[in-house]
């Protein structure tokens, strides 16, 4: 994963309210839409041994020797959760991962659901084993855990965008002559596994230009963050949506009102009053006026964006993921407002969520590792 420590998890998941420095996150403003086609999991957390009530890892008990010992006697007969209760032990208060997968993996055997999703998390994590990683992420799903769909998609994500070096070389030179398909492959592969940027937006930029209806999203979307080009951004989303991308005609509509965003001084006072008494939809809006009008969005348009989010705007706490999706440093947030998203109605939260779990994993899958 970008970031780095592995996170377990836990009964219930625990609010990231901090946000990540202004000047590492805001080279660019949120779009409005779903950021693509791949899904992805809300941050990897877990599940304690009380399912009732929320535990942080400070918060896990200390075992004593007899105690350990005890619990190990009754895990290596087969009992699931004192398994686990151990991998918990080595996760939060030992901080041994040897001994954590250890005690994972004797829990995932004998059925546990969390410590299947936990090993499958780890192995995802750590790019050792995406195989091994999928079929935990299966046995957990089966056997009943909430997030690992959306875990497995992430997983399935990242398998999806791996190339080998000649079959990197093969689709270039597919691109370079105009295919569009292969451009689109390689710029999930820049994006998703080597986290190149540059490389992302040449091929998407040609798959665009061939056709690929979901590179032309991808751009739209792009252009409609950077707040730079508006008419580029409506032309690549009305392209889309010719061609066929489902989101794109929702893009297109929130490009063309927010080319019609500005207001008038005495306007922008009256909204201003209204969103610092808690007005959480006046302040999406200042949002967007700073960022698409003034071309501010850096300062003033993100105090207002993060005012929104935390006032339980679903758009904008979605956009406030977007943004902090992009900073690798910051993708645990970026989850925990995705889900905050998704949990108060945003449609297309889901998708983002999927989008960061995948580069979560996919970080951890660079070439020669």
């Amino acid at each position: 994963m970008a970031e780095g420590s592995q996170q377990q998890k836990t009964s219930e998941r625990e609010p990231q309210t901090a946000v990540a420095p202004l000047n590492t996150i805001l080279s660019a403003m949120p779009t409005l839409l779903a950021l693509v086609l791949f899904s992805l999991s809300p941050a990897m957390e877990a599940h304690s041994m009380n399912n009732d009530e929320p535990v942080s890892g400070g918060q896990i008990h200390a075992l004593d020797d007899a105690q350990r010992s005890d619990l190990a006697r009754k895990a290596e007969a087969g009992d699931a959760q004192a398994a686990f209760r151990l991998a918990q032990y080595y996760t939060f208060t030992q901080a041994d991962k040897v001994q954590r997968t250890r005690w994972l993996t004797v829990a995932a055997k004998a059925g546990h659901a969390t410590a299947q999703y936990n090993l499958a998390s780890e192995l995802s994590s750590d790019g050792e084993d995406l195989d091994q990683a999928r079929h935990w992420a299966t046995e957990a799903l089966q056997n009943g855990d909430k997030d690992a769909d959306q875990l497995l998609g992430a997983i399935d994500a990242a398998r999806s965008a791996m190339l080998a070096p000649d079959a990197q070389a093969a689709l270039a030179a597919k691109a370079e002559a105009g295919d569009a398909e292969a451009a689109f492959r390689l710029s999930r592969y820049a994006n998703y596994v080597l986290q190149d940027r540059s490389q992302e937006r040449r091929w998407r930029k040609l798959a665009a230009e061939g056709g690929q209806a979901s590179a032309q999203y991808e751009l739209a979307a792009d252009l409609y963050r950077n707040g730079k080009d508006l008419a580029q951004a409506a032309h690549w989303a009305a392209e889309a949506r010719r061609n066929g991308d489902p989101d794109a005609g929702r893009l297109a509509q929130e490009i063309e009102a927010l080319q019609s965003a500005a207001l008038a001084p005495e306007q922008e006072a009256a909204l201003v009053a209204k969103a610092e008494v808690g007005d959480a939809e006046t302040a999406f809006r200042l949002s967007k006026y700073h960022h698409f009008v003034h071309q501010d969005g850096r300062v003033r348009g993100w105090r207002w964006l993060v005012r929104a989010a935390e006032g339980g705007h679903a758009t904008a706490q979605y956009n406030l993921a977007a943004v902090l999706q992009l900073d690798g440093s910051t993708l645990t947030e970026a989850a925990y407002w995705a889900a905050e998203a998704r949990k108060n109605g945003e449609p297309d939260a889901g998708r983002l969520l999927q989008r960061i779990e995948a580069l979560r994993v996919g970080a951890s899958r660079q070439p020669g590792q």
